[in-house]
């Protein structure tokens, strides 16, 4: 009996002592930036000072971000009201226009670099060769960008399907750790930590107040 009760209280010691689940995955985060820099943690004196979460980010949540990003790629500081209204439809319909357009100038000023060269004309040529480059230029780069809008709406609708379920968690952590960039000057951070959606670990970080890093 004796032996069962020292047994308990030693495994609620080891627990006691040990870390909790978001502990656990802001260490293992740290580490793993830690020995990207050829450093182990463990010799950087890491202490946490707190960590807790402060929300869960739902796909409904996310989808708010793409419409502003969707937004964003038709004027760069977009109003709320442009975020609320404009629809992937209309931007590809746009974007498809525009690159219809620097075709049609693409093939015309090709025809215009094969005439300048059957009539020698050296200033014609050069001239027409660099506004075709230019349409080239101009429609790979509305390709590129419907394509970036493609992916958007593919992912928006794969989110709308469960708009509630949540993609991430968010927390608040302060730690210390050694810089060994700094002398292993002993240094104070205070992050913003973002899990997996099943919650098992730390995926991305960033600084709490951004504007004092």
């Amino acid at each position: 009996m004796k032996q069962i009760a020292s047994l308990l209280i030693g495994v609620f010691f080891v627990v006691s002592c040990g870390k909790n689940k978001e502990e656990q995955m802001l260490y293992n985060y740290q580490q793993e930036n830690a020995k990207a820099l050829n450093f182990n943690l463990d010799d950087l004196n890491f202490e946490i000072k707190k960590i807790e979460k402060v929300a869960d980010i739902t796909a409904s949540d996310t989808i708010k971000e793409l419409k502003k990003e969707l937004a964003g790629i038709w004027t760069k500081k977009p109003k709320q009201s442009l975020i609320d209204t404009i629809s992937f439809s209309y931007l590809k319909d746009v974007l498809n226009d525009a690159i219809n357009k620097q075709d049609t100038l693409y093939k015309a000023y090709q025809e215009s670099v094969m005439t300048a060269i059957r009539i020698g004309d050296v200033a014609y040529k050069y001239e027409s060769k660099r506004k075709r480059d230019n349409a080239l230029d101009e429609k790979l780069s509305y390709q590129k960008t419907l394509s970036k809008v493609n992916s958007l709406e593919k992912y928006h609708r794969q989110l709308s399907k469960k708009p509630d379920s949540v993609l991430s968690s968010k927390y608040v952590a302060s730690y210390t750790q050694n810089n060994p960039m700094l002398g292993n000057a002993k240094q104070t951070f205070d992050k913003v930590f973002y899990t997996d959606s099943k919650q098992t670990r730390f995926i991305k970080s960033e600084p709490l107040n951004p504007e004092t890093e």
